[in-house]
């Protein structure tokens, strides 16, 4: 549990504040009798908040006035506490600290925001399947600021969080996600399957014409009616030809066009042999015998100039003989390998041997449908099978939704006996309590049945929050001062004792306890951890919103 919170930045009258001393169960932050608003009744709860993980006080006006500051805290877990520092500037980092002389000294070693509210999960025995820490703690904590105090809509323990998720976040805390995993892990695996699919139709791996059921239908008359061209096309043939010589036909013209286009291929690496082997043998450059018949033409030409110019294309003709060689080399292991083709195919076709005569018409139109039809039942295949992955997919989608709502009824009737136990207690009179009623796997209704005042609202998300604290693992939970502003007498000291009946942390702001009854007043009394009040004594040690105190940040 927390057991204390201290910072630079809390201050009364000048002076730094002691540290804030938590205990067991119920803690209040006291305000003034009066209701004296911004003292820093809601900026406490939210460091409180920020000591278990949030980030909300970071954007508070505690920071935004006094700036940057480091808030020191403590935890104590089986009789073990645990020393941390938390920065403002830098709230992704929980500093590891040591205790010596009243003081808390960074070792050096620190958590990150994630592993830290891991860590505090385990601490809590609240390691479940799906839980998030922060999301479970953060619904509870019900702060000005926060965004998450709509009595209408208890539920939503976070800022824009749906209907489907505000039910996720009920079952990980009643630790019954890990019995729907296996449901929710075959739903995935299924979408995964059904992704694939259409990646590969998309990429044409698979037919991409898939069509619908109509298409499909289209699909099997035009298939009837080709199988019909077909067997025509074989009765009316001169010669009957069985489907295996007329296969074995197609296959030695296959054969026959690789052999040929193999053969074509030989005779251009030929060619090109004989052009390599005759550089290589007469090479590109002039003989002495050249040298002399040009003279014999043009008597006053330079032989010594260009003596001096074969010298140079001598010492090139060198290096394009090294290239030629290479390129002779390559061409004739090309051949060598075309060859060894050439005469494996030729093998085939010897061993294939006389498969009778068959028309290049007659194979060219058998060809022909036998596609035509191969192609409509691989459209017709593929269709079959995007059907079967999608009524796996739903089938698995049904399974899982079942079995949520086969929860939800469980945990349904566990927080409405909750709910009614508490409320029994606020009323003299029975009255009917508060009730959540889950419609299905993803949708829900919060009520209390025939009365919708504020007032109403307000005491039912605060009795559906104990219902919730005193059934689950859920360790703490924070409730604002704003949150009590329209209970009546009655259920406001209900409330409180229920408060006080549980060792589980509770933290709430409080002010006007002078209209309490005594038994209420003295319970807040009891379990005040922090006063403030005006005059030097808010949480900060000043208020911000004087006039002076305007006009000094208008200066500055």
């Amino acid at each position: 549990m927390l057991v204390e919170m201290r910072s630079p930045v809390f201050k009364e009258k000048g002076e730094e504040r002691p540290p804030i001393k938590f205990g067991e169960g119920l803690n209040v932050v006291l305000g003034k009798e009066d209701g004296a608003m911004s003292i820093g009744k809601s900026s406490a709860l939210l460091a409180i908040d920020f000591v278990f993980g949030g980030s909300t006080y970071v954007k508070s006006d505690g920071v935004k006035h006094e700036g940057h500051h480091t808030i020191f805290f403590t935890f104590e877990f089986d009789g073990v506490k645990y020393y941390f520092a938390r920065e403002t500037g830098d709230p992704n980092t929980i500093h590891i600290c040591d205790f010596c002389n009243d003081q808390y000294e960074l070792t050096g070693n620190s958590y990150t925001k994630d592993q830290y509210t891991n860590w505090l999960k385990k601490q809590y025995h609240m390691d479940f399947e799906g839980l998030s820490f922060r999301i479970a703690v953060s619904s509870f904590f019900r702060i000005y600021g926060k965004k998450n105090t709509d009595e209408l809509n208890p539920l939503q323990g976070i800022p824009g969080q749906n209907m489907d998720k505000s039910i996720t976040s009920i079952l990980t805390i009643f630790d019954k996600y890990k019995d729907i995993e296996i449901f929710k892990d075959s739903v995935t695996e299924h979408q995964k399957k059904l992704d694939a699919y259409r990646e590969a139709r998309k990429y044409r791996f698979i037919s991409d014409l898939v069509g619908g059921n109509k298409k499909y239908e289209e699909n099997l008359a035009q298939i009837r009616n080709l199988e019909l061209q077909l067997s025509t096309l074989m009765e009316e043939a001169e010669k009957g030809h069985t489907e295996e010589e007329i296969e074995l036909n197609q296959k030695k013209a296959e054969l026959t066009n690789k052999k040929l286009s193999i053969e074509n291929a030989i005779h251009s690496r030929e060619r090109r042999l004989r052009l390599v082997s005759m550089s290589l043998e007469y090479g590109l450059y002039p003989t002495e015998a050249d040298m002399s018949a040009l003279q014999d033409f043009f008597p006053e030409v330079n032989l010594k100039k260009l003596y001096e110019v074969e010298r140079y294309h001598q010492k090139l003709a060198k290096i394009l003989d090294a290239q030629f060689a290479d390129e002779k080399a390559a061409i004739e292991g090309e051949i060598a390998a075309l060859r060894q083709q050439l005469d494996m195919i030729t093998a085939q076709i010897k061993e294939l041997g006389f498969v009778g005569g068959i028309s290049r018409d007659f194979l060219d139109r058998h060809s022909e449908l036998k596609g035509e039809i191969d192609a409509l039942k691989t459209q017709n295949q593929a269709y079959l099978t995007l059907k079967d992955l999608q009524s796996a997919k739903a089938t698995a989608d049904e399974v899982l939704k079942k079995s949520i709502e086969d929860i939800l009824r469980e945990i349904e009737g566990i927080l409405n006996n909750k709910m009614e136990e508490f409320n029994d207690t606020l009323f003299a009179t029975k009255k009917k309590s508060p009730y959540v009623h889950f419609n299905a796997y993803n949708s829900y209704k919060f009520e209390t049945p025939d009365n919708t005042g504020t007032g109403s609202n307000y005491k039912g998300m605060i009795v559906y929050d104990l219902a919730v604290l005193f059934t689950t693992a859920l360790p703490a939970l924070a409730h604002d001062s704003l949150l009590f502003k329209n209970l009546g007498k009655d259920v406001e000291d209900g409330i409180i004792r229920i408060y006080n009946s549980t060792k589980k942390q509770i933290f709430i702001s409080y002010d006007k306890q002078a209209d309490c009854r005594p038994a209420t007043q003295k319970i807040l009394e009891d379990h005040c951890v922090l006063r403030l009040s005006t005059n030097g004594s808010e949480l900060y040690g000043r208020s911000w919103d004087t006039e002076e105190q305007t006009q000094n940040e208008d200066e500055l």
